[in-house]
């Protein structure tokens, strides 16, 4: 038995469907299992421990080349033929995953109109599982393979990433970042895409301000230089006590937090991979809602603005005239209240390693 899996991006939607992979990898445990993905995400898919291959096509990078699609569509035709799939699953359910699954050749798994992001997609799968509305995303990912399979959901989400964590934990870090051994560190993941989602610069500042007053100390990653702009001035407002990170790739800055005591993060792929990874940690929900999104039961604090609109879930603030403003769900998640909530975290990890 040999699967293909599409799931193209984002990073978030791809740990999402993580648990969906182990219960596919139990129901067919001698299967080889491949997944389709953008290439900014093949390095994470491959954490997975019953991912065999990662097949990387990079859709994206084509939006201002669109002269060479075709090219890179056949010959993206011609290498899912060659790996004769026995069944292919669109678990993206959009019109452009369900189109590239379909080059495989075979038959297409995919979620009902009624499910699946793009209702039009539902029309190139040949079998389809309707799942329950207002289901959180994971849950909605495992019951397409209950569904489609009949595989048993009712234990706890596996993530997959066991041997990955074990992995890195054992790796040694970046040179510079000895101060990790030696004191309290948070990482602070203040990226996100969507505008709605970024908590205000001064509030960062002023949590840095009081992280390292208290004698902590604070990385600050960084993947683009906007985020590598604002990584400098936090650093400013906690001087020595904050350091900016190297560019580090995404295994990189897993191994990092992994050494950690802890993290802040607004809500994002990076920091609900490092709360799969059991990383103690505080996320900002001011547009989103983590009983929808967030990774429940493990280490991780969610904090939210408990404003009348939140969660809208859009990208840009609906309250504000210009998208470049301060979302109101945001500015009402205080520093105070973020680094009360560190200072617990902390007295937790102290306590559970007995220091």
């Amino acid at each position: 038995m040999k699967i293909l899996v599409v799931r193209l991006s984002s990073l978030g939607d791809i740990l999402h469907l993580f648990p969906a992979i182990s219960d596919l990898r139990r129901c067919f445990p001698d299967a080889e299992i491949h997944w389709l993905v953008e290439p900014a995400f093949a390095e994470m898919a491959g954490w997975h421990a019953g991912v065999d291959k990662v097949i990387a096509v990079p859709l994206r990078g084509h939006k201002k080349r669109w002269w060479k699609l075709p090219r890179l569509l056949g010959d993206l035709k011609r290498a899912l033929k060659a790996e004769n799939y026995d069944i292919v699953l669109d678990a993206q359910g959009l019109l452009k995953s369900a189109l590239l699954a379909r080059l495989a050749g075979v038959e297409v798994f995919g979620f009902h109109a009624d499910s699946a992001r793009e209702s039009l997609a539902a029309k190139f799968y040949s079998k389809t599982v309707k799942t329950v509305p207002g289901l959180h995303v994971i849950e909605k990912n495992r019951q397409l393979i209950a569904g489609l399979f009949g595989a048993d959901i009712r234990q706890a989400a596996d993530f997959g990433l066991g041997p990955f964590r074990q992995k890195e934990m054992a790796e040694n870090l970046p040179d510079g970042l000895e101060c990790i051994a030696d004191k309290p560190v948070f990482v602070l993941l203040h990226g996100t895409t969507w505008n709605s989602k970024y908590w205000p610069e001064s509030s960062w500042q002023e949590l840095v301000r009081l992280l390292t007053q208290h004698g902590w100390c604070c990385l600050l990653p960084w993947g683009n230089e906007e985020e590598y702009q604002r990584a400098q001035r936090l650093q400013r407002a906690g001087g020595d006590q904050a350091q900016i990170l190297p560019r580090l790739s995404l295994t990189q800055l897993m191994r990092v937090l992994l050494h950690a005591t802890g993290f802040v993060s607004v809500e994002t792929g990076i920091g609900h991979l490092a709360t799969v990874l059991d990383i103690p940690g505080i996320m900002l929900h001011g547009p989103t809602d983590p009983s929808y999104s967030g990774i429940l039961g493990k280490s991780c604090l969610h904090l939210t603005s408990g404003l009348y609109c939140s969660p809208c879930f859009k990208r840009d603030c609906p309250r504000l005239e210009s998208p470049v403003g301060v979302p109101p769900c945001q500015q009402a998640i205080t520093a105070q209240s973020v680094f009360d909530h560190c200072l617990a975290l902390n007295a937790i990890r102290s306590t559970d390693t007995g220091q």
